[in-house]
């Protein structure tokens, strides 16, 4: 994003601050809003405010001034960001909703677009991230899990686009900014400590972070460092079903320690020259363990069983049977899945601003790089082969899973022996990610009639991105069975209910199995890696009268990209390029002194996602405990990008300084999703081994992909903000989303987008005065559809909920106590089997309950200083 932009916000936030010391009016601001602005940053940064309403003021006036739509959340002071997540703060902005990973904010979805098609930058630009979950693809998609919030300023979420914005975004952009030292008075100094609770593990879980601002009498240099370090000991216990193989109680543990440093150098020896240098480290190590006593059913070919009860079916029509919810129990098979991974992200950034006579300059370069994935991966499967039920059943047709074991005893259960799978259950699968990029943007004033000055620049960067496989081997004559004797490590809690079952001890099984380990080979055949050139050229006019304001533009967008991968062991590259122009169209209309009219219309781009581009086939479920998931994928370099063509209107009425209400309509029409081709082939057909007879002779499901249909998302944003006097205010946003597709867009033949609620609000009230503050949040949306390529599926996501509780003591002028709850209520998180299309003898027909995962509380208390 270009300078100039950043710059306008920033100050708008910066007068939004002042009002919580100084009372201004409405013309004020606006006068403000167009003074000198070096003048403006000298006026506003002695100033010291805390607080909620402090920071509601900030956001609304850098909504009211901006010349195109966009939401501010701003930081109530140094290190009090209102969520823990910053994720988790976005869902309070309306049409913004979240996905959870493991209990915590991990993607962002804007408008009904899927987070596939929003962009995050770190103060306007990529951050290489790579996950460290051993399912997760190769994304664009920023990762909130990484970026502690303590290190947050002010996030900016634009929801119309403009020229001089880096494409990518369809529903929107999300610009997070991190502070500078020059804004901050010389010697400011923040410290925190908490400890942090969940309902899930009982753990109480340690958190510091620390921040030092310095800058010299003539304010012309400053540094600024900080440091967060943070553990969180985290369990999620739940059902889940692989039907119709089979179902069970299943329990997720991780040992999650992360860490960021950051520091930044600003040197401004004059008024018209700014160097800002950004440097940052991010690193998590994320440790985790699957357990699962999988409960399979005996209404199979190798079962003998009789189902009583259908889903989707009577179980009797041929081609309409539907899949079996309730009957009898077969075998009890108790599986767990060791594994070390880690996910680090660096990012070096060097900003140049100057202002000349009749021009601003300004030039960004850096570099980003991360590391991660899975460092090692083993699965230890029941010694027994599977234990036989007497007696037990069955019953899925309450809307969730449960069982009446009969003689199986649950948690006492004890194969006596586990199985290490070999070749490729056990592996690596380490991640790369990096980019370079350079942008330079140039702004002049104009008297061209209303057009009050011109803005023109170019953003290159090359882009690369590896996902591979590595099988490690092992020494000869190795038994790859162990006793669970000397194993004994109590028990863990799985299941959405009261279930709990063995746990060995994991640390004991790893160092047995790298014992075993003599070397690695790659996995040639799964050897991912992008290589991606994008270049941009912009230019876009600012327009302003005494009533309409504005910009117009068009940004020329390139791509050339190539994929890396490997045919019978030699490598091979296939490559694809594409370009587009992206017009642009923002105006403001002063209906009032205190009534707005917005309108937008742009066309947007948002590039395929990695995992889609990788042309090797990507293979699933083979050699593993369900016999008939095998699946080969495949992707396609030649994707074209997503088009948008988008549309805006909205009004905003400001009847006082605190307080506004707005409406929103949008409308977008967005091309070329990626779809999956599905079908079927032998598995003489397909050019890997099964070496398990039972895949072999049910072959292969084959997914390809390609672009396919169009789409279109509309909807109304509602949004009201108040402050009532006394300390008291509230703020309350609700969003409907309609997206409509055709239904063979998608295998599961659902005409709706991923990710998209038709319905969300947000509801928001707090209190405040010189001594406390509280505030209480709860944020809902409906049922949305998660589509993932492999064996975990398209499923609907039923409605969730979640109430979340942050309170401050200021107990002097330097220490504050506070309390955050996050998911009060413990909401769960239920998914659906939702195909719109008969499906039968599977999880994924309509209405069958495929996964519920109960949801933690966390309590954060702790205690901060600042000098």
């Amino acid at each position: 994003m270009s300078h100039n932009k950043m710059n306008k916000c920033a100050v708008a936030v910066k007068l939004g601050l002042m009002v919580g010391t100084v009372a201004f009016t409405a013309p004020v601001f606006a006068q403000q809003a167009q003074a000198d602005g070096a003048k403006k940053d000298q006026q506003v940064e002695v100033i010291q405010v805390r607080g909620i309403r402090a920071s509601q003021e900030a956001n609304l006036n850098a909504k009211r001034f901006s010349d195109t739509i966009v939401d501010v959340v701003t930081a109530e002071d140094i290190g009090k960001f209102p969520d823990k997540n910053v994720a988790e703060s976005l869902q309070r902005v309306p049409g913004v909703t979240i996905q959870r990973q493991f209990g915590e904010g991990a993607g962002v979805s804007i408008r009904g677009s899927g987070q596939d098609l929003t962009l995050t930058t770190l103060n306007g630009q990529n951050v290489a991230s790579t996950g460290w979950f051993v399912l997760e693809p190769a994304r664009r998609s920023f990762n909130y899990e990484l970026l502690p919030s303590e290190l947050v300023g002010n996030l900016e979420v634009y929801k119309a686009s403009q020229a001089d914005l880096s494409e990518g975004g369809i529903g929107g952009t999300v610009v997070v900014h991190t502070r500078k030292p020059l804004d901050l008075d010389a010697n400011t100094a923040y410290a925190s400590i908490e400890s942090t609770h969940q309902s899930d593990s009982g753990s109480n879980d340690p958190q510091l972070s620390g921040m030092y601002s310095w800058k010299n009498d003539a304010e012309t240099f400053g540094t600024l460092v900080s440091l967060v370090a943070q553990e969180r000991s985290l369990q999620r216990q739940g059902n889940e079903a692989f039907w119709e193989w089979g179902a069970g109680p299943v329990g997720f543990e991780q040992d999650r320690k992360r860490s960021a440093y950051t520091a930044t150098l600003q040197f401004a020896p004059r008024d018209n020259l700014n160097i800002v240098f950004n440097a940052l480290d991010m690193q998590m190590d994320a440790d985790n363990t699957n357990y699962a006593l999988w409960l399979t059913q005996a209404d199979t070919t190798w079962g003998g069983g009789k189902t009583e009860a259908w889903i989707g079916g009577d179980g009797k029509t041929a081609g309409a049977q539907g899949a079996q919810a309730k009957g009898p129990l077969n075998v009890a098979y108790y599986q767990a899945r060791p594994r070390e991974a880690t996910m680090n992200s660096e990012v070096y950034d060097l900003k140049f601003e100057y202002e000349g006579d009749g021009y601003k300059w300004a030039t960004q370069v850096g570099d980003t790089s991360s590391t991660g994935g899975t460092d090692f991966e083993m699965v230890v499967d029941d010694g027994t082969g599977g234990t036989p039920i007497v007696g037990g059943k069955y019953d899925f047709t309450g809307g969730g899973q449960s069982w009446a074991p009969g003689n199986l005893n649950i948690a006492a259960y004890d194969p006596g022996s586990l199985a290490m799978g070999t070749g490729p259950n056990f592996n690596k699968t380490p991640k790369t990610d990096g980019e370079s990029y350079i942008q330079s943007d140039l702004t002049f004033p104009s008297n061209l009639g209303p057009i009050t000055e011109f803005k023109t620049g170019f953003r290159y960067a090359d882009h690369n991105t590896t996902s591979r496989r590595f099988e490690f081997i092992q020494k000869a004559g190795f038994n790859p069975v162990i006793s669970t004797k000397d194993l004994q490590a109590g028990s863990i809690d799985v299941g959405a209910g009261n279930y709990s079952i063995k746990k060995f001890d994991v640390n004991k099984l790893k160092a047995w199995a790298k014992s075993s380990i003599t070397g690695e080979t790659e996995d040639l055949g799964a050897y991912s890696e992008i290589t991606e050139k994008n270049a941009a050229l912009y230019g876009m006019a600012v327009y302003s009268t005494d009533k309409v304001r504005g910009n117009f533009g068009v940004r020329y967008v390139t791509t050339d990209a190539t994929s890396t991968y490997y045919v019978n062991k030699k490598k091979t590259e296939s490559d694809a390029d594409y370009s587009e122009f992206l017009p642009s169209f923002n105006m403001v209309v002063d209906l009032a002194d205190d009534k707005i009219l917005r309108a937008s219309a742009a066309r947007a781009l948002a590039r395929p996602q990695y995992v889609d581009m990788y042309v090797n086939p990507n293979v699933m479920g083979t050699n593993d405990d369900t016999p008939n998931n095998q699946r080969w994928i495949v992707g396609n370099i030649g994707l074209k990008p997503f088009i948008s063509d988008q549309f805006d209107l909205g009004v905003e009425w400001y009847y006082d300084a605190n307080s506004m209400v707005s409406a929103a309509l949008f409308l977008k029409d967005v091309k070329n999703f990626v779809n999956i081709a599905q079908g079927t082939a032998t598995a003489a057909e397909i050019p890997f081994p099964l070496t398990r007879p039972d895949e072999a002779a049910n072959g292969w499901i084959t997914e390809q992909k390609g672009n396919g249909k169009d789409a279109s998302i509309s909807g109304i944003e509602l949004q009201h903000q108040a402050y009532y006097g006394n300390g008291f205010g509230t703020i309350v946003n609700y969003t409907y989303t309609d997206t409509e597709t055709d239904k063979d867009t998608f295998t599961d033949m659902n005409p709706i987008l991923s990710d998209s609620s038709r319905h969300s609000y947000n509801l928001t009230g707090y209190y405040e005065n010189d001594l406390f503050q509280v505030r209480v949040a709860y944020n809902w949306r409906s049922e949305y559809m998660i589509r993932e390529s492999g064996s975990y599926g398209n499923r609907l996501h039923d409605d969730f909920g979640s109430l979340d509780l942050s309170a401050v003591y200021h107990a002097t002028d330097y220490l504050d106590v506070k309390l955050d709850v996050n998911n009060l209520l413990e909401e769960s998180s239920k998914q659906f089997g939702n195909n719109n299309k008969q499906t039968n003898f599977s999880g994924f027909a309509k209405g069958f309950p495929l996964y519920e995962y109960e949801m933690a509380r966390r309590i954060s208390l702790g205690a901060s200083f600042k000098f």
